[in-house]
């Protein structure tokens, strides 16, 4: 059965682009033999770029003319020979995952931007894009939270059952669980060594808020997952939502390394020093970190000098006494389920299956609080809990892989630190942050079904392609 398809396109300004794409993707897909039409919502007025609502209305106008699925598409996108516009069957799909402005790859994982295909349906189930994204930023972010709200992405979680398995509870004001120092712990983290915590991190908004590239107000948060005070080594969770590892040498070097992670989602974090080669990594259940793909900060990096030497310090987990009584960053909030620390570096093929099995060789710290703690530790309001252990890898949009040519424009999203549009950015990245992802917008009726609009005219522009004009 032969499906039609609508090319979907926000418009204005880029006539350029249009005058490129228009015959590139026509001749693409008749050598593909896929019926297709396009459609661009062209915003005729002066207000801020609404880019969620412009492909609402293309949207809206290709089911109309019978179209079976559209493909939402970036203006500046341009296919090569190998990307897949087939009908997308059950889920939606996105096919723009290399790049030519990436290095032929994306901007991050989580990424749902450029050329995405979906049903009449899935549209109708999602509700498409929201309407309230304006100028630059999140809108596709927002549609990904939504396909995932409706169970329209790949997730795939660890090969591992732990059904009632007992954890500790962190209530992020008093709890704490306190490891006496004793002698096999003696220059453990000052040597090469391995730690790796299996950790379900929340976070409190009523400590500090969600950090955010556009606050002018923000504050950097870290919670403590495991420590050793002073100069404070350890794991921890923060407000910008990333796991993160810290060490120090003896020229008082901070080094840091983290990996980006939702908060209420177990997860295996481990890091590794070798202090031979003078090399640290930072895995994130099982998989090293990668800065290249977004998901985490360079790994590995490398440092100089010998590590800090904490003597004869008792091991904090949950807290550190290094932070002031009613310091935001005194205590953790979450649940821990198991703590190791060995005087040896596992190998990668240990790291990546340590959620099936724990290696014993050069462990000094074993701390499983399924089985109970030890006489040389004390668990301080911390109450035990017992539930179903699920591990998430990943969530991660479906997928056809696509090669694409980005035509050249003005970089309009992050840079150097700072969002270029400034504060419409801000207030994107506001809305969906803290409000979308949180559960506190009704995307049901906020999206494909209350478009408001007024149509201006459809021109004929090529033989195969409408200009919707409209204003908002």
């Amino acid at each position: 059965m032969s499906h039609k398809l609508g090319i979907c396109i926000p418009y204005r300004n880029r006539q350029k682009h249009l005058d490129e794409l228009i015959p590139a993707l026509t001749e693409h897909l008749n050598k593909k033999g896929i019926e297709h039409a396009f459609y661009i919502a062209h915003q005729t007025d002066d207000k801020l770029f609404n880019r969620g609502a412009m492909k609402n209305i293309a949207a809206k106008h290709a089911f109309e003319d019978g179209c079976d699925y559209i493909a939402w598409h970036d203006v500046d996108m341009i296919p090569s020979d190998d990307c897949d516009y087939s009908y997308p069957e059950e889920i939606p799909i996105h096919i723009a995952t290399k790049l030519s402005k990436y290095n032929y790859g994306m901007s991050y994982p989580e990424y749902f931007g450029g050329v995405i295909l979906f049903t009449k349906e899935q549209v109708e189930k999602t509700n498409g894009y929201s309407n309230d994204y304006w100028d630059w930023g999140m809108e596709d972010d927002d549609l990904f939270w939504r396909c995932q709200l409706e169970g329209y992405v790949n997730t795939e979680y660890l090969d591992v059952e732990m059904d009632d398995h007992r954890y500790i509870n962190f209530n992020g004001f008093s709890s704490a669980v306190v490891v006496q120092y004793h002698q096999k712990l003696r220059s453990l983290t000052s040597n090469t060594h391995t730690i790796s915590v299996l950790v379900r991190a929340e976070h409190d908004p009523n400590k500090a808020s969600v950090y955010l590239i556009g606050d002018k107000h923000k504050q950097y948060v870290e919670y403590p997952i495991f420590r050793i005070p002073g100069y404070d080594y350890g794991l921890s969770f923060n407000n910008s939502r990333a796991l993160s590892f810290q060490f120090w040498t003896n020229r008082d070097t901070h080094n840091y390394m983290w990996a980006k992670r939702y908060e209420n989602q177990w997860t295996w974090i481990t890091a590794t020093i070798d202090d031979e080669t003078k090399t640290a990594r930072l895995f994130l259940n099982g998989d090293e970190v990668d800065e290249s793909v977004g998901n985490g900060s360079k790994s590995p990096i490398n440092y100089e000098g010998r590590l800090r030497n904490y003597g004869s310090k008792h091991l904090y987990i949950g807290a550190t006494p290094t932070s002031p009584y009613d310091d935001v960053s005194l205590f953790f909030k979450g649940d821990i389920a198991k703590v190791y620390v060995w005087d040896n570096i596992l190998t990668d093929e240990q790291i990546k299956n340590i959620h099936k099995e724990i290696p014993t060789e050069g462990a000094k710290i074993k701390l499983d609080f399924n089985k109970g703690t030890n006489t040389d530790t004390f668990v301080l309001e911390a109450p035990y809990v017992n539930g179903d252990i699920k591990i998430p890898k990943y969530t991660l949009p479906f997928r056809r892989d696509g090669k694409f040519e980005c035509l050249a424009h003005k970089d309009e999203g992050l840079v150097k630190g700072k969002w270029v549009k400034g504060e419409t950015t801000a207030r994107n990245e506001q809305r969906y942050i803290t409000e979308m992802q949180q559960g506190k917008i009704d995307y049901k009726a906020d999206g494909f079904n209350s478009l408001v609009y007024e149509l201006v005219s459809i021109e004929n522009i090529a033989d195969n392609a409408k200009l919707i004009n409209v204003t908002l």
